[in-house]
């Protein structure tokens, strides 16, 4: 097996420089690997940003999936205003911060919308009718909701209060009435 002329550990040692050598050699490889593939992944993932925008000619295939995202951000805003109706019956903080949330969703939804389909940029040039009533549709969908939120939280600031004080004086006169021994004429 051994030589008897060479020491035991000087036996497997260009073995063991082999196999470090392959280690180290498989370690920088896949740390390279590692830093190229973020490297990678990052520009992918900022150059997917940059595409995700629609070309300046577009296609009626784009301008198709504009409508559809319009119509859908449409539909959300009227279940969204819809969904206000629980804010009238009395402030509830809770349903308030639920309300506020979704109108956040929505508004950040409708703004992807217009600088995706460039609905914002450029309107007055676009030589689409198509994609000039479509981004007066987008504007009109924010003006609403924006009219529309300001009005929900004035009411809240200044009706409601008023209307809580008419409810509670109507519960009191009707807890009056309904005592035993109040006349139905009497002033209470």
């Amino acid at each position: 097996m051994s030589s008897s002329n060479t020491p035991p550990n000087q036996e497997f040692r260009r073995y063991r420089k082999l196999v470090v050598r392959t280690s180290w050699t498989f370690v920088i490889l896949a740390s390279l690997y590692a830093l190229l593939s973020v490297a990678v992944s990052l520009q992918r993932q900022r150059t997917i940003v940059l595409q995700d925008r629609i070309s300046p000619q577009l296609t009626a295939k784009e301008i198709g999936g504009c409508f559809e995202e319009l119509r859908d951000v449409s539909v959300a805003l009227e279940k969204h205003l819809e969904n206000a109706y629980q804010l009238l019956g009395g402030y509830d903080s809770e349903e308030a911060r639920r309300w506020s949330s979704e109108g956040e969703v929505w508004r950040n939804r409708w703004r992807v919308l217009g600088e995706r389909c460039r609905l914002v940029e450029q309107r007055p040039t676009q030589a689409n009718k198509d994609m000039e009533a479509m981004a007066a549709a987008h504007e009109e969908l924010g003006s609403i909701q924006a009219t529309y939120s300001r009005e929900l939280l004035r009411f809240g600031s200044e009706l409601a209060p008023r209307l809580d004080r008419i409810n509670k004086r109507v519960d009191e006169i009707g807890e009056h009435l309904a005592a035993p021994g109040t006349p139905t004429g009497a002033t209470p």
